[in-house]
């Protein structure tokens, strides 16, 4: 079986993804040894054939007590700004009958960057992990909370207390892809007749599921009478991300890459900026129905937002051009240490960082210098890769927006010059319209100055919208969280340009 909860997976892979500590939870009873055994899963976006996933429940016996050994697989072939996206996770964990996480093993494969993987245990209060980036290992450990479950318990507990048409239920559980815990909320519906893969219709019980980690993405799921789910729907990326049960046989059928470009799919078209790069400030009217976007929007040294409604907000976003010359303030030291992703003890960052400042001395200088030397050494630009860390980068010297944006963050740590990365949306002449993107920023004369290495024009106007950043100062190998405020937003977002100066 695979419930919607595991359908998780598929949106985090997709970018192919919170500081949130759960709380200790009262003991969970053991729950009883589950059947061994292995179901398939068809994922399609639209009515676009684009993956599969399988999941195999394994009881073992280790020592004298019955442990749950659970493998989760998927695999995806999609199409970004017409070039083949590849992406493979497989997630094995091993619980105990109570569902509390034992151990876990996290693996993504998004070719042609280098297979990352993050191995965790629990011991003594700890949770140990070991991550695997760009064939180097690091280890950390976080502090672990007894009552945290697996990420398949949940799935085995609505087998044996299923719940009824308006009940709902919470759990707390570790999601490798995220490298935290998080809360499953869990609602129970009436039962409904569903269209079926081979076009019969079935009377399945509805639930939905949200999840704390991705705020604002619900997957609805229709369960057989054993518990079973055998469809599942989330609104993503503005189409509809739809799983089915299926065999063997089906779910491995050849896949062809879909015609749905997710690139083109999700722009925003808008009005024509002229000269969006010598913008100076714009007037944004966002609106996300269902959503209050004054609340997801960041505010900061280029943004201010004001509420109109729960679902209209207007966004000012002001130009911040490098300074001539700047100095550097006390920050913390997740904006200035090497990261498994921002990697500036590598040795070819180091070089590139060297060469590309040269004898400047002045921050504002050396980021102008590094932001220009990254466009041009980037040569080969792709889309096929989702996020490769910046000693990768350093080293093959190509992919797209996030390869730009982490190795320029990565050469300014390497001169003391504290930086992060931005997540967003940036104008785009041709079509007239927003997308995707990511770049940098460096902390200079006490502001968050933007960087767009993709660029290489000394700066960002005001057509660069940004819904979050991260440091990626965590120890996992998937930082997909710094994609969430993106996740949540694209595919709903309506955008209308109000005033440019």
């Amino acid at each position: 079986m695979l419930s919607p909860l595991r359908q998780w997976s598929f949106c985090r892979t997709l970018f192919a993804a919170f500081a949130l500590l759960a709380p200790a939870c009262a003991a969970e009873p053991d729950l009883p040894i589950p059947e061994a055994e292995e179901s398939w899963q068809v994922i399609y976006l639209g009515d676009q054939r684009v993956g599969y996933a399988r999941i195999m429940v394994d009881p073992r016996k280790v020592g004298d007590e019955t442990v749950v050994h659970t493998t989760a697989e998927t695999r995806l072939v999609l199409k970004r700004f017409g070039q083949t996206l590849q992406m493979s996770t497989a997630i094995e964990s091993e619980e105990s009958l109570a569902g509390d996480l034992r151990k876990f093993t996290f693996s993504m494969a998004n070719p042609p960057a280098m297979s990352t993987k993050t191995t965790g245990q629990v011991e003594g209060g700890k949770l140990n992990l070991v991550s695997e980036i760009n064939g180097l290992s690091k280890t950390s450990s976080q502090t672990w909370q007894a009552g945290i479950k697996s990420p398949t318990y949940q799935d085995r507990l609505l087998r044996v207390t299923p719940l009824k048409p308006g009940e709902t239920k919470s759990v707390q559980a570790f999601f490798p892809e995220m490298g935290k815990p998080g809360t499953l909320k869990v609602s129970a519906y009436d039962t409904e007749t569903v269209t079926l893969l081979d076009g019969k219709t079935a009377e399945l019980q509805k639930i939905k599921v949200s999840n704390s980690l991705v705020p604002g993405v619900t997957t609805n799921g229709w369960i057989n009478a054993r518990g079973d789910t055998v469809k599942s729907s989330t609104s993503l990326l503005g189409t509809e991300m739809v799983t089915y049960t299926v065999s063997k046989e089906e779910a491995l059928e050849k896949l062809t890459v879909a015609e749905l470009d997710l690139g083109v799919a999700t722009l925003v078209k808008v009005r024509d900026i002229p000269d969006p790069y010598a913008t100076k400030s714009v007037v944004y009217r966002l609106t996300i129905p269902d959503e209050d976007p004054s609340q997801i929007i960041p505010t900061g040294d280029t943004q201010s937002v004001k509420k109109i409604s729960d679902h209209v907000c207007e966004l000012t976003v002001t130009a911040l051009p490098l300074p001539a010359s700047s100095t550097i303030g006390k920050a913390a030291d997740e904006f200035l240490k090497p990261t498994p992703y921002l990697q500036s003890d590598d040795a070819r960052v180091q070089k590139h960082a060297e060469a590309a400042a040269g004898q400047l001395t002045d921050p504002a200088s050396i980021a102008r210098a590094m932001e220009g030397y990254v466009q041009k050494r980037l040569d080969k630009k792709n889309f096929s890769t989702a996020l490769a860390s910046a000693a990768e980068v350093a080293q093959n010297l190509e992919g797209d927006c996030t390869e730009h944006a982490v190795l320029l963050a990565a050469m300014l740590r390497v001169k003391r010059i504290p930086s992060r990365v931005a997540v967003g949306m940036v104008y785009i002449s041709n079509p007239s319209a927003f997308g995707g993107h990511m770049w940098s920023e460096a902390l200079l004369d006490g502001k968050w100055v933007p960087l767009d290495a993709t660029l290489g024009r000394g700066g960002t106007g005001a057509t660069h919208i940004k819904l979050g950043d991260a440091t990626f100062a965590d120890e996992s190998a998937s930082p997909i969280s710094a994609f969430t405020s993106l996740i949540t937003v694209i595919g709903k977002l309506q955008i209308e340009v109000l005033r440019v100066e």
